[in-house]
């Protein structure tokens, strides 16, 4: 499918995020999810909480020092 008129656009914000080493369940604005082990537990701005899988995270985010 072929969309005319995309932009780009970012977005930054900082958050606190912990790579989890077995799978596991967090409750977030959505509902309750389940994320896999390798997954990231992330925390936005605003306290929410929200699964990263680790492709994506490591594509998108960068550790601060």
């Amino acid at each position: 499918m072929d969309i005319a008129g995309f932009q780009e656009y970012r977005k930054i914000a900082t958050i606190k995020a912990v790579q989890i080493d077995s799978a596991f369940v967090v409750d977030t604005l959505e509902g309750t999810f389940e994320g896999k082990a390798g997954d990231w537990l992330a925390e936005g701005i605003e306290g929410e909480r929200y699964i990263i899988d680790d492709a994506i995270f490591r594509k998108t985010y960068d550790k601060l020092i």
